[in-house]
């Protein structure tokens, strides 16, 4: 789907149609999916699955549909990025501080609960795929600024010239 059709799903959506909603949210949901699995880190993908950030994102971009000011598919994809990292912003404050809260101990009754974590996070790594993985590690072995523009490019399909600015 090009830019244009993203941009046509947008402006339907936006009067109403549940529908274009719909298609617009499984068009961006992989590459906004790769941007918070890379934007979590791997600590934060090692406590918590990246679905559910992916989750709270769209339901919060739902929610402010009408506050978007953009008009197209690249806008979008912006905005959709920057409600994620204020997400995981958020998570991440609260994983610090629960794990700071319980750092002392873990009870033995709920160890259980905890090796259950550990092997639902190993599962979604595996179901996410060799490739999404491939693509995180050597994401993680550039400096920042290479990074994010493979990020603007790629996934939130930014101009060049809308990346240079």
């Amino acid at each position: 789907m090009t830019r244009d059709e993203s941009t046509a799903l947008l402006l339907a959506a936006r009067a109403g149609s549940a529908e274009a909603l719909n298609r617009l949210y499984q068009r961006v949901s992989g590459r906004l999916l790769a941007i918070v699995r890379i934007r979590m880190g791997r600590d934060l993908r090692a406590r918590m699955e990246s679905q559910d950030i992916l989750q709270a994102t769209l339901v919060k971009s739902f929610e402010r549909l009408d506050q978007f000011a953009g008009g197209d598919g690249a806008t979008l994809m912006a905005w959709l990025a920057r409600i994620a990292e204020n997400e995981i912003r958020d998570q991440a404050d609260f994983q610090h501080r629960q794990r700071r809260d319980i750092a002392a101990s873990i009870p033995l009754d709920d160890a259980h609960q905890v090796m259950a974590t550990r092997v639902r996070s190993a599962f979604s790594q595996v179901a996410i795929g060799e490739e999404s993985e491939r693509l995180e590690v050597a994401l993680e072995t550039l400096d920042a600024d290479h990074r994010e523009v493979i990020i603007l490019r790629k996934l939130q399909e930014l101009s060049f010239k809308e990346i240079a600015t």
